[in-house]
């Protein structure tokens, strides 16, 4: 081998996907798995349509979430956390706006006694008193620590006037509705929206028939019961513009730019998506070149898109020292003016496509990120063919097509311009 040659660059291949099966127990619980013969673990994702939007009031949707360690009927919070660090299982939960989860790693010769005790969580919990307040008292102090960061502000200023006064997606809340949530109303949300079995079990590693077995028998307890109806939000944004939060003994100034994003079901959201990753996706982006690297203003700066089942929303977000702010939005809608008006040079277009279809091959590597590509997919009705399909457009855009994005999502009027400082 000449090591004074450098290899030769070929184009990326397409991910091979793995297989995933499904069943169905009798209860109407849906199982997902990949098996994966190679591995000693394995996953176990409970994943169940509750989270913020279904809440009755703020906090219970995370508080019920995270107190589902703390104390079932048959064990303490720390006999749980004992069982599991006894057996090497890591634990994890995950409150979202339409979906919650309790995800957990295991070695496949701990199924039993790890699938057992995530189960009698899901259908034993009691959310104990005393448990309740520390975590609340915890969870006060938190949002006490939050409200001093000027880019907590901004982006909470941001998705508020983004979607107005009453829409979940807002998660408006203040210090005083953590000491409204207690026992009875975890409970009862825990009772109506948790328990019941419309739930999807993911599972990828080491599936074997003992873990089949075991999911099977400790969860074939759940209701079959409705969900209650849910209320269906309007969103009423506020008109886009400037708007500011006042932190007078700030440092910096955080900003955030944006405005409604596009949905992952959207036929633009592949050029859109290689768009945002030219203006702000990735390190080697046209804003942080600009802004980070030319003029010095912030140590960081990017631009992402995020959807939801319902809504989605596009954001630039950066932080920089307050008599910066106004020069660095400037430069940010220079660099948006430059997209609308000129094409994407060959060269930059080919290296930020092998950078996206890079991501890409990292989000589907090995059978644990594909069964978490497959979780967040699932949930739109589709599968990780989605990430064929995605390849192929990348493959196809043009210098044409992203301008055309521009044009169509980045117009400068329906931006909202959110500062949080000084």
């Amino acid at each position: 081998m000449n090591r004074n040659i450098e290899p030769p660059i070929t184009e990326i291949s397409r991910p091979t996907l793995w297989e995933h099966r499904q069943t169905k127990l009798s209860n109407g619980l849906d199982i997902v798995y990949l098996h994966d013969p190679n591995q000693e673990v394995f996953k176990i994702d409970v994943i169940v349509p509750t989270g913020g939007y279904y809440q009755p009031q703020p906090i219970v949707a995370s508080t019920m979430l995270s107190m589902l360690n703390e104390g079932t009927r048959l064990h303490t919070s720390t006999e749980i956390a004992e069982l599991f660090d006894y057996h090497g299982a890591y634990v994890d939960f995950n409150c979202g706006m339409h979906k919650s989860e309790i995800n957990m790693i295991s070695l496949n010769k701990y199924a039993r006694e790890t699938i057992r005790m995530v189960a009698e969580m899901v259908l034993e919990s009691i959310f104990p008193r005393k448990e309740l307040e520390i975590y609340i008292r915890n969870r006060k102090q938190q949002h006490l620590v939050n409200i001093e960061k000027t880019a907590y502000l901004a982006r909470m200023e941001f998705i508020y006037r983004l979607y107005g006064d009453t829409h979940p997606y807002a998660n408006r809340f203040t210090l005083e509705d953590f000491d409204r949530v207690t026992p009875d109303i975890l409970m009862k949300y825990y009772k109506e929206r948790f328990q019941a079995s419309h739930c999807r079990i993911m599972l990828c590693g080491n599936i074997n028939d003992t873990v089949i077995r075991e999911v099977s028998e400790a969860f074939a307890p759940m209701s079959n019961l409705p969900l209650p109806d849910t209320q269906l939000f309007d969103i009423h944004p506020y008109a886009p513009g400037r708007y500011h939060v006042t932190k007078p003994d700030a440092v910096q100034t955080s900003i955030r730019i944006g405005k409604a994003g596009v949905s992952l079901l959207d036929e633009d959201y592949t050029n859109f998506q290689l768009l945002n990753m030219v203006l702000g996706g990735y390190f080697g982006s046209r804003l942080m070149s600009n802004i980070r690297e030319e003029k010095g203003y912030t140590y960081g700066i990017g631009s992402y898109n995020v959807t939801m089942p319902l809504a989605a929303y596009w954001m630039i977000a950066t932080d920089v020292n307050a008599d910066q702010a106004e020069a660095t939005i400037e430069e940010c809608m220079k660099e948006i003016r430059r997209l609308q008006t000129e094409p994407v040079p060959e060269e930059e277009l080919h290296l930020v496509k092998s950078y996206f279809n890079g991501e890409l091959l990292r989000e589907l590597d090995g059978a644990f990120a594909q069964s978490d590509a497959l979780k967040h997919k699932l949930n739109y009705g589709i599968d990780n063919t989605f990430y064929l399909r995605t390849i192929d457009r990348i493959r196809t855009c043009t210098a044409e097509d992203i301008m055309r994005m521009a044009n169509k999502y980045l117009q400068p009027e329906d931006m909202y311009i959110v500062t949080a400082g000084k």
